[in-house]
């Protein structure tokens, strides 16, 4: 593959320490392991009927996935805006799209045809489709799964951040360092640093990141045929661009350090305001007319800026330190999320027949869901470099074995005396 010079900014990296945010990455990694629950809860939730003939739901878990919907995927696009200009700056061009091809076209790539097949396999069964896996394969079903974008699923996280991957590199590759527009943003990224230093104005910086987002989905809702697919298979701009501020976010803190600092900065009030946040979320609906819809939506990211801000700030001051367990974490995070979506169906289906409490099943479910994923990540995963490549993104499986698994990261044996 074809790669460019390294600038000297890139050089320079290459020779000075690398700091490694584990906060930032401890967060991401909590997170797609929360996302077990967030599925888990839609076989419960009246709002996804459609997800398994289970009868057994209950509003708690609308209230649940919804609630973990308003910052789980925007706290990823966050830290992958972060991550992007940081590893733009250690790498060439040509080296962070490889990169970025390695770490997500080719796990998206083989979930896409191998769990997510089965998962729509066993959803064209459950909802009456007649045949075995072939017969599905030549029926009509199997050609709207793909050309809706329907394959994605759980996926589409991973397909938005591969244009805004690309954008970034672009955008690094055609602008000189001693451009304007970088020295711009940079400096841009510091004064709104600046801003949200303190803790009384970071309730107007809340605010402010509200209305950007909310200026984002009325320009984004006005674009002619913005909720078609832009091609079959892919998705609407709409969604493309819904997530892009969070990227674009990280992209400014990973740029300046004041910036960064003053978003994780610890506020005493911010969890008493995510819990508010996380307990009534607004959301806007078509029937709730123009005017109400309007102020609901600006409520809505408000509430989701809240939650993400206090989701940084809090792995910030409690996680920052790293080790063996964020490093098993870090690591398991990735298989967790492409692995467990096909799974939760799996066995949210076979929990149909069974008359257990709505809430043991929910726990059984999430808690099987997610050890079966850290089962084929520790058995798998970990041992077999071509199936680390595939669904993680990397051929360090000699290195990786070398380190502590799950046992050993978080039951690590006691020093034997000499």
């Amino acid at each position: 593959m074809t790669t460019h010079t390294a600038t000297p900014a890139a050089r320079a990296a290459n020779h000075l320490p690398r700091k490694h945010y584990h906060d930032i990455d401890g967060a991401r990694s909590v997170l797609m392991f929360l996302s077990v629950a967030l599925h888990a809860g839609t076989v419960y939730a009246p709002a996804r009927p459609w997800i398994t003939g289970n009868t057994d739901r209950h509003e708690f878990f609308d209230w649940l996935i919804f609630g973990f919907h308003l910052f789980i995927t925007p706290t990823f696009f966050f830290v992958g805006g972060f991550f992007a200009v940081l590893l733009l700056t250690r790498r060439t061009v040509g080296d962070f799209i490889w990169n970025r091809f390695l770490r997500t076209a080719i796990p998206l790539i083989a979930i896409a045809l191998t769990f997510n097949m089965i998962e729509h396999y066993l959803r064209w069964g459950d909802a009456g489709g007649q045949g075995g896996f072939l017969d599905w394969i030549g029926s009509p079903a199997f050609v709207q799964v793909w050309s809706s974008g329907f394959w994605q699923l759980h996926l589409w996280f991973l397909v938005s951040l591969i244009p805004m991957f690309l954008l970034a590199a672009l955008i690094h590759r055609v602008l000189p360092e001693s451009s304007k527009v970088r020295r711009f943003a940079v400096d841009l990224s510091d004064r709104f640093g600046k801003l949200a230093s303190g803790s009384a104005v970071f309730a107007l910086v809340l605010m402010l990141l509200a209305a950007a987002n909310t200026a984002n989905y009325a320009v984004s809702s006005l674009v002619p045929g913005g909720y078609d697919l832009i091609f079959p298979g892919f998705q609407s701009w709409y969604k493309l661009t819904a997530e892009f501020p969070f990227f674009v976010i990280g992209v400014m803190a990973a740029l300046s350090p004041r910036l960064l600092a003053a978003l994780t900065e610890w506020r005493w009030w911010m969890p008493f305001a995510a819990a508010a946040a996380l307990l009534f979320q607004p959301y806007a609906f078509p029937h709730h007319g123009f005017a109400l819809g309007m102020g609901l939506l600006f409520l809505n990211q408000l509430a989701i800026w809240t939650l993400v801000l206090f989701i940084l700030q809090f792995f910030h001051r409690y996680f920052s330190e790293g080790g063996p367990r964020t490093a098993w974490l870090a690591d398991c995070a990735l298989s967790m999320y492409l692995f467990h979506h096909c799974l939760v169906y799996i066995y949210g289906q076979m929990l149909v027949s069974v008359d257990w409490p709505i809430g043991l099943e929910f726990i059984l479910l999430t808690l099987v869901s997610a050890g079966t994923v850290i089962a084929i990540h520790e058995l798998l995963v970990r041992r077999f470099a071509l199936v680390r490549l595939f669904f993680n993104g990397k051929t360090d499986v000699d290195t990786i074995r070398r380190k502590p698994g799950l046992i050993g990261s978080f039951f690590p044996q006691p020093p034997r005396a000499v």
